[in-house]
């Protein structure tokens, strides 16, 4: 609360605070816009370590996006990190080289999981480790240089190195082998599957399987009695083909 027999002048804006000219012992009152928390914010952004890590987050979240297709959140998270990432490097002395060595990192370990061997996922890890140690330090300006200028802790670098590596490896990959994995759908699912024969078949009758009963054909042309087990081996339209299994 202010006294009214100390007047003010004129108001000036202090670190999130309203500093009053005139007043004595210059009063600070808070400022009710939240500019100070803001700059707390954005501050807080232009940590190094809060800067790498919410890099590789974005990164991570789009490469979720991209292995798993129709899912919309992992994109949009991925570009709101890295636009966070972005503001906080363009406040630090960032070493854009280091970013590049990240990409190509990420790139390598993504392509691997296509390609046969782990050469590229070797290199990819590689790549990522020495973009973040260069990250935020210019090695050619000298060591006392590169020291000053590289505040990322170590074992967030290597703690994060692990973890994206793991997650490729173990994520990722797993993401990719069930894209390609066959459908099965509809009538497909019964090839190969075992059932019980309710009507004997000779050679065509009726099979119990899956909960269902199914016209079905045996494809050897003998006959198979009822109560024993088959296999689905094919299609024909909306009659099975089956043959004796064996009996377990």
């Amino acid at each position: 609360m202010l006294r009214r027999s100390r007047p003010w002048r004129a108001l000036a804006l202090v670190s999130g605070g309203l500093l009053l000219a005139g007043c004595a012992g210059q009063p600070l009152i808070d400022d009710p816009t939240g500019v100070a928390l803001i700059d707390r914010f954005l501050a807080f952004l232009a940590n190094p370590n809060v800067a790498y890590l919410l890099l590789v987050l974005g990164l991570l979240a789009v490469i979720a996006e991209i292995a798993t297709p129709g899912a919309v959140g992992p994109g949009v998270i991925g570009a709101i990190l890295l636009t966070l990432s972005l503001f906080g490097l363009l406040q630090l002395p960032t070493n854009w080289l280091g970013v590049l060595l990240i990409l190509v990192g990420v790139v390598m370990l993504l392509v691997d999981i296509t390609a046969p061997g782990f050469v590229l996922s070797i290199g990819g890890i590689i790549a990522f480790l020495i973009g973040s140690l260069l990250l935020f330090a210019r090695p050619w300006d000298g060591p006392v240089s590169a020291i000053v200028a590289a505040p990322l802790n170590p074992i967030l670098v290597i703690g994060t190195t692990a973890a994206v590596g793991a997650f490729f490896v173990l994520g990722v990959a797993a993401a990719f082998r069930a894209q390609k994995r066959p459908i099965a759908a509809g009538r497909e699912t019964l090839i190969n599957q075992i059932g019980v024969v309710r009507r004997p078949l000779e050679p065509e009758g009726i099979v119990h399987i899956e909960g269902e009963e199914w016209s079905a054909v045996n494809v050897t042309g003998g006959s198979i009695p009822a109560g024993a087990r088959v296999r689905v081996v094919g299609l024909d339209g909306l009659r099975l083909k089956v043959e004796a299994a064996p009996e377990s």
